[in-house]
């Protein structure tokens, strides 16, 4: 998941330490080069430059073409977790890989190319290479067969296992699905959450975003215990809603503020995990939220970066958050038809294409940054790979719903 600061490999679904190797990597520009960036990206920020529009889809194809580059900075077929400003390209991330191959799998099917499918395959076969003995996938960027597993992570390399099984028929992803759902059940407490192997070994409401996948994991290996295993913890999460739109134990450490990122996740595991199930109950917390951040957005413009229990807003923007609510409001159009929902998640797709660096080397060109100003508490200095991830899921559904709601 999006690491914030700090660095840990521990449980997952938290910090992270950037790997960089001192060599330079693909596509990667000088040290002196990375200053000047650094030095150009800051300036720009604070005489408040914003790129010029361009259509959804050449914003849209830049976001593909940086992920292309993520994937080409390492020698082993996953992402890089990020482009560091200061350090440059991060180590392979397979969390984050897990979930752009759904990604890269959609924009295929909507330009016909073969080169984002056969990325992707490249992506899953290399996720198979890390999956651990115990069935669970690793923690952290560059991990090791000695890396603890992750709770979070591993239901994230679900979904682009499940997909690249679904694209392929090879059996091979299935059997790495089923292993992996059979640890993730084995590790759940009985009351649905999780927190042994979750980040710090700690319960968190955003691990919502892990349900979903169990129980697609289910529709194609016919587990009914992954389908159980996901309901139980989404209506765990679902009673960690507050009427305000916040969540319990959303913060990456507890007691911590959550970031706009950790409050979308738990959303969207709602809203998916709600829709699969056909749940009233669970779909109510998603929309609650969804509706509260809605109106918030109505009142204050682009959503801020964190929220406390009040919901009152630390004053930087986490561009990945705005993204990932973008597609959320964008699934709520698509479910209900609602005008409401689609206007909020145009406007968020504007500011974002604003952010989005179109200029430049490959290493930022098409990325976005974790925070505005770049310097933000999110993701300081650095261009994720998931910040591009749910910009282009959010391009991909923008032209999905060009003027009439639908599934």
């Amino acid at each position: 998941m999006a690491p914030q600061e700090g660095s840990s490999t521990r449980g997952g679904g938290g910090p992270v330490t950037d790997v960089a190797d001192e060599r330079g990597r693909v596509g990667d520009v000088s040290a002196p080069g990375r200053m000047w960036l650094l030095i150009r990206e800051v300036l720009r920020d604070l005489r408040g430059y914003e790129s010029p529009p361009e259509t959804n889809t050449d914003h849209l194809d830049a976001a593909i073409q940086w992920l292309y580059a993520s994937q080409d900075a390492t020698d082993v077929g996953g992402c890089a977790s990020v482009y560091n400003l200061v350090l440059g390209w991060g180590g392979p991330y397979p969390e984050t890989t897990g979930y752009i191959v759904p990604t890269l799998y959609d924009y295929a099917a909507l330009t016909g190319d073969a080169t984002p499918r056969h990325r992707a395959e490249r992506m899953a076969t290399w996720l198979l290479s890390t999956q651990l003995d115990d069935g669970g996938f690793p923690a952290g960027v560059d991990p090791t067969p000695e890396t603890e597993p992750s709770v979070f992570n591993t239901g994230q390399i679900l979904l682009g296992l499940v997909r690249a099984y679904e694209e392929t028929g090879e059996e091979r992803y299935r059997e790495a699905v089923r292993r992996a759902g059979d640890w993730l059940v084995s590790v759940q407490h009985a009351d649905g959450y999780w927190d042994r192997f979750d980040y710090n070994d700690t319960v968190h409401s955003y691990s919502a975003r892990v349900a979903p996948a169990l129980i697609r994991a289910a529709e194609v290996t016919d587990e009914p215990s992954f389908r159980d295993a996901g309901a139980a913890n989404l209506r765990w999460a679902a009673g960690q809603a507050r009427g305000n739109g916040w969540f319990e134990h959303c913060g990456f450490e507890p007691g911590a503020d959550p970031f706009l990122h950790t409050i979308a996740y738990t959303v969207r595991g709602l809203l998916d995990g709600g829709i699969a199930l056909d749940d009233e109950e669970i779909l109510d917390a998603a929309r609650r939220s969804a509706d509260a951040l809605h109106d918030i957005k109505r009142r204050d413009g682009a959503l801020r970066g964190q929220y406390d229990a009040e919901m009152r807003p630390r004053q930087f923007y986490c561009l990945t958050g705005n993204a990932q609510m973008a597609v959320v409001w964008y699934r709520l159009y698509g479910e209900t038809a609602e005008e409401r929902y689609r206007e909020v998640a145009d406007e968020t797709v504007a500011f974002l294409k604003s952010q989005q660096r179109m200029d430049g080397p490959p290493a930022v060109r098409g990325g976005l940054r974790g925070s505005d100003p770049v310097w933000g508490r999110y993701m300081s200095l650095r261009y994720p790979n998931w910040a591009a991830k749910f910009l282009a899921d959010a391009l991909l559904l923008a032209e999905r719903y060009d003027g009439s709601p639908g599934t």
